[in-house]
């Protein structure tokens, strides 16, 4: 009884004193896939951590006689799925799980993605606990168009999936084990390798005009740093990002003492027109690293688009994008490998209802080249490319 009243009553006390906020979104999607051997389809979250489903109670209050804003956030995530990845736990079985169970799947779960509380001011704000820290998405989200819920610079979509064509026995046989961050080493997500969010104590220092900066320290000496500009000019939106990132303890999968991180990413779009672009870069080095592992790596990825009002009830958003991965291949001389490239291509087409509801559907193919001795060739250069066409739609509370 104590604990249900304590229930009840907190959020009147909140909102007697402050703010509560319940708000988020819902994000369920279709995904058909063709991997060379076989096809199939299944339903789930669309799109990974980033963007997936999610629910976030958020909280502000005013301590009286002072300047001071202080405040808390607390983010729950509905899963789907089992993770491989070494923090455990469920999560979207498109990013971890492979093709041949992730169609079987039923069930769920609710997971705690970030709980932090934060104390504000003309100086700034520090945040501690669970949280995003300042280069999580710095490459991802600075985009002005609608549609990053569709594409965005991660692969996310089959990275756990097996690699058809391949010898299944071979060290590297799955899309995310050629798409494997130095930063954070065992997340095969090819860009945003510092994008997990970390137990830690962020400072955001006060913005000036269009331009913020926020630098961090998250468990296990991770530092990184992060600045933004956003600007909206007469006939131009333009968003940019870039962020550096250190982590002592990086590079764990190749033996690597430490490892670093730079990610960039610039977004524009012509108000006029309807036109919008997006160039995204980031490059890992790690040091002290096993001979022949793929200790200095680059990935590239770009989009481009129109968005227009054709129809009454909101925009309607066409683009392609292309990404570009280079030397993620990890711990490696394995199997005689000493350079990769993952390709990806896509097509994507997103409807807006008004600002709650959004619809979007996306053709994806990712493609791999392998360089190194006439063994890893054998092996890897044979590999079928895998196709996924996703129909999904993200509702907004």
């Amino acid at each position: 009884m104590v604990a249900a009243l304590t229930m009840l009553l907190a959020p009147q006390t909140v909102m007697a004193e402050g703010s509560l906020t319940i708000s988020g979104w819902i994000n369920e999607g279709m995904t058909y896939w063709d991997d060379g051997d076989d096809t199939d389809a299944a339903q789930l979250s669309d799109n990974g951590t980033t963007l997936g489903s999610r629910i976030v109670f958020a909280g502000s209050y005013k301590p009286p006689k002072t300047d001071l804003t202080a405040g808390f956030e607390v983010i729950l995530e509905p899963l789907s799925g089992t993770s491989n990845f070494a923090g455990g736990g469920q999560i979207t079985p498109l990013l971890f799980a492979n093709q041949d169970n992730v169609d079987t799947f039923n069930g769920g779960d609710i997971g705690a993605l970030g709980h932090n509380l934060y104390v504000g001011g003309g100086w700034g704000k520090i945040t501690l606990g669970l949280q995003s820290m300042p280069t999580d998405n710095i490459a991802v989200l600075q985009d002005p168009s609608l549609t990053i819920w569709s594409g965005i610079s991660p692969v996310f979509r089959g990275n756990g999936f097996f690699i058809r064509g391949i010898d299944q026995g071979a060290a590297n046989n799955t899309w995310g084990s050629f798409l494997q961050c130095l930063t954070t080493p065992g997340l095969g997500i090819g860009i945003d390798c510092n994008g997990v969010y970390r137990n830690g104590a962020r400072y955001d220092l006060p913005t000036f005009g269009n331009v913020s900066m926020a630098v961090g320290y998250a468990n296990d000496s991770i530092y990184d740093i992060a600045l933004k500009y956003d600007p909206t000019f007469e006939n131009f939106n333009v968003k940019f990002g870039m962020g550096y990132a250190i982590n002592n303890d990086g590079g764990t999968n190749i033996n690597a003492n430490d490892s670093d991180v730079f990610q960039a990413q610039l977004g524009v779009l012509h108000n006029g027109t309807g036109l919008f672009g997006v160039a995204t870069y980031q490059f890992e080095n790690a040091d002290d690293a096993d001979s022949g592992t793929g200790d200095d790596t680059d990935a590239y990825y770009f989009k481009a688009g129109i968005q227009k009002s054709w129809f009454k009830f909101g925009d309607t958003s066409i683009y392609a994008d292309y990404g570009l991965y280079n030397d993620q291949y990890g711990a490696g001389n394995i199997d005689g490998i000493n350079d990769s490239e993952v390709q990806h291509i896509g097509i994507g087409l997103v409807q807006t209802f008004g600002s709650r509801l959004r619809l979007y559907a996306k053709w994806q193919q990712l493609s791999l080249d392998v360089g190194g001795s006439d063994t890893a060739k054998a092996i890897y250069n044979d590999a079928d490319d895998l196709n996924m066409i996703t129909t999904a739609g993200v509702f907004f509370f």
